[in-house]
């Protein structure tokens, strides 16, 4: 492959980035000015790799005011936890299609690492937006509930309602608390004007319409209520040249998008998310950016044991956000798709790659008229 077209690849998809001399990606915002020779990473030194050194990956009732008919929507199904197993996992059977990652203990655990990882960025906060005395509040896409169950015990005062496309949500949770299996995408039966607070992580590759999502959103806020939506880029950058667009995990990422973008889900949306709350009438919208090292090199303390978590988790992470759109959508063979995951978390393991990814968080107001 040429340097010309390790800068500029050809795909099917507007790539999240563009890139620059060093020949790594680099997205619309840069960090600052950049020295020609030697570029700073916005995490700080790195820490050399020891000689032996490896870090390890393994990981080791109150009741709301929804009326009857609402209720008995949500009702489970002998469908719903009819689940679907394809090559080794297990996928939720409703709306099946509409979600491409499993539901398994696997998935669980990562998203349980996820919800940690999140809390160590954000300094242990669930959310940035200044909510005052929240009664009611929404989860989109609640997946094991931790933030709502995390939500609910801070603010006992509140309802907290979670949904998501599988009941793996755990049976014991504060009395503030309800589960609901619902597809978010679908028409909203609660009432307009509802919530206080709606909350939304990481549901990039899970919306096709993110409009019509947040236009719904708007629609069930409460005046002066607000909407936080949490999300994760699906990409990878270096700022010291070491990781290459042509490298497993660049190509593999590169996949993966061009994936979503052909059923219509798209994975790198976080660039949109201020935007988006601006179009549809919020106020006050803010936006904040996190670095996120994809393994414990940073010289930081904080920042390298963050990146020992964000490892655990991308282990996993590599499987799930790619097997299904790898084989069903691309058409790669399973052992095919194997391959390059395993190319890809070796690549990961290298300290010597100072690679990192990039969470915003937007929220914004709805006018009080």
């Amino acid at each position: 492959m040429t340097t010309a077209e390790q800068q500029q690849p050809q795909h099917q998809f507007p790539h999240p980035t563009g890139s620059n001399s060093y020949g790594h990606a680099q997205d619309p915002e840069p960090h600052g000015h950049q020295p020609p020779h030697a570029p700073l990473s916005p995490l700080g030194p790195e820490i050399p790799p020891p000689e032996q050194e490896d870090f390890v990956t393994d990981t080791e009732s109150m009741r709301s005011d929804y009326d009857e008919d609402f209720m008995e929507t949500y009702s489970l199904s002998s469908s719903i936890l009819d689940y679907q197993y394809e090559n080794g996992r297990r996928y939720a059977s409703f709306r099946s299609g509409n979600y491409m990652m499993p539901n398994d203990e696997e998935e669980q655990e990562r998203l349980d690492l996820t919800h940690h990882i999140y809390l160590m960025l954000m300094g242990g906060e669930l959310f940035n937006a200044p909510i005052k005395n929240p009664q009611k509040v929404l989860d989109l896409g609640t997946g094991t509930g931790n933030w709502a169950i995390d939500f609910a015990d801070q603010y006992p005062g509140a309802v907290v309602v979670g949904n998501d496309l599988s009941p793996i949500q755990p049976a014991w949770v504060p009395p503030n608390v309800e589960f609901f299996v619902d597809d978010y995408e679908s028409d909203w039966l609660e009432k307009m004007n509802a919530y206080d607070f709606i909350h939304s992580r990481n549901l990039a590759g899970c919306v096709v319409d993110w409009h019509r999502l947040i236009r719904q959103a708007y629609d069930h806020l409460k005046p002066g209520g607000y909407l936080e939506l949490q999300e994760s880029a699906v990409w990878a950058w270096s700022d010291d040249g070491t990781l290459k667009m042509d490298s497993p995990l660049m190509e593999y990422l590169m996949s993966l998008n061009d994936a979503a973008h052909m059923i219509g889900r798209e994975l790198n949306i976080y660039i949109d998310l201020k935007p988006w709350l601006i179009a549809h009438g919020f106020e006050d919208v803010h936006e904040q950016t996190y670095i996120l090292p994809f393994s414990p090199w940073p010289q930081d303390p904080r920042l390298r044991e963050i990146g020992r978590v964000q490892a655990a988790m991308v282990e996993k992470a590599v499987e799930a956000y790619g097997l299904r759109l790898c084989t069903q959508v691309l058409g790669w063979s399973q052992e095919r798709t194997k391959l390059m995951q395993g190319l890809v978390r070796q690549q990961l393991k290298d300290r010597s790659l100072h690679s990192y990814t990039k969470i915003k968080v937007a929220y914004g107001r709805k006018p009080l008229i």
